[in-house]
Parts: structure tokens; C-alpha cells; sequence
């Protein structure tokens, strides 16, 4: 069974205006991210027994 997957010959260079939304969508992820690590261990420290 032959694969029909083609290569991509050409490319679209980003504009200046998507590198610095997908920039500031890459921060705001990392932000996300780290917000949800440090609920998540202060959750597990105010769990721990006395």
C-alpha cells in the first residue's frame, strides 16, 4: 500500500505580526503552565499532616 504523503516544497515565511503573536501565545502558555505548578504544589504542601 503506497503512502501518499508529499513533502512540501514551498513554504510561507511568518510575518512579522504572527512571530510575535505565536511569541507572546508562547508566553502566556509557559505563565499558564507555571501558575498550574505552583496551585499544584502549594495544594500538596497544605495537604501535608502536622
Amino acid at each position: 500500500m503506497p503512502e501518499y504523503r508529499d513533502e512540501p516544497t514551498e513554504f510561507a515565511a511568518p510575518t512579522r505580526e504572527e512571530v510575535r503573536a505565536r511569541s507572546w501565545r508562547n508566553v502566556a502558555i509557559a505563565l499558564g503552565l507555571v501558575g498550574f505548578m505552583v496551585l499544584v504544589a502549594i495544594s500538596i504542601i497544605l495537604r501535608q499532616p502536622v
